[in-house]
Order: C-alpha cells, then sequence, then structure tokens
C-alpha cells in the first residue's frame, strides 16, 4: 500500500503543476489583442484539452507502473496493451467510469483519486474558460 500511496501523490502532483502551466500559458497567451473572441476561447479549448490529455496518459503511465510493481492490476483478461490501460485512465480522469475495465489490488486506491483529480483538474479548466470568456467585457 505504501508504493500506492508515494505513486498516488507523484502523480496528483505532477497532473497539478502540467494543469497550472496550461492555465497560466492561456492566460498569459490570451493576453494579446490580436486574438477574436473566439480564437481565444478555441486556443484555451485546444489547450487545456491536451493537458487534460496529458494527464490522463500520466496517470496511464502510473497504472502500467504500478502493475510491473505488483500492486495491482486490472480483472480483464483484454488489457494488454497501453492502449486499453490509457483507454481505462481517460474515462476514470473524466469521471465517467464506463466499468468495462476496472482495476484490481493497490491500483483501485489510484484509480479513486484520478477521478478526484480529474474531477478538480476540469473545474479548474471550466474556470480559466470563463475568465478567457469574459475578458475584455469589464
Amino acid at each position: 500500500m505504501t508504493w500506492a500511496i508515494i505513486l498516488t501523490v507523484l502523480l496528483f502532483g505532477l497532473s497539478g503543476l502540467v494543469h497550472v502551466r496550461a492555465m497560466t500559458f492561456v492566460m498569459d497567451s490570451t493576453k494579446r489583442s490580436t486574438f477574436t473572441q473566439s480564437s481565444r476561447l478555441l486556443f484555451a479549448l485546444y489547450c487545456l484539452g491536451t493537458a487534460h490529455i496529458v494527464e490522463a496518459g500520466l496517470y496511464a503511465l502510473g497504472f502500467s507502473f504500478g502493475e510491473i510493481m505488483g500492486i495491482g492490476g486490472f480483472a480483464q483478461e483484454n488489457v494488454d496493451s497501453f492502449m486499453e490501460v490509457f483507454y481505462f485512465s481517460v474515462v476514470n480522469y473524466s469521471s465517467l467510469g464506463l466499468g468495462d475495465i476496472y482495476p484490481t489490488g493497490h491500483l483501485r486506491f489510484l484509480a479513486g483519486i484520478e477521478a478526484l483529480n480529474g474531477f478538480l483538474l476540469i473545474s479548474c479548466s471550466a474556470s480559466t474558460i470563463f475568465l478567457v470568456a469574459t475578458r475584455g467585457k469589464e
């Protein structure tokens, strides 16, 4: 369980760092008056969406690493490639939770924290997009 906690704390922090950098980049980049309102929003959507994909990818790497470390695995036998692990991570990160793949062992802890972290960071993205959308309307 100790390794699962260490891995979880590390991934939580790394994904938070990626997201803070992405939000800062979006806010700084959209300050320029050369952007139209619609191009600012589109830029923010693409940047923050890319950040979410990277963050889910970090968790997918964490799940793969945890499986190699022997702290858990996946109950389904067809989870034999990184793409299946990445798919699970995206579904879990977005809190969609389809349930067609689910972790076992201590990777269940990592999955729970990933869903919490995803919800938190998606909320941060919504707030950032709101700020970009309302910029200049004061």
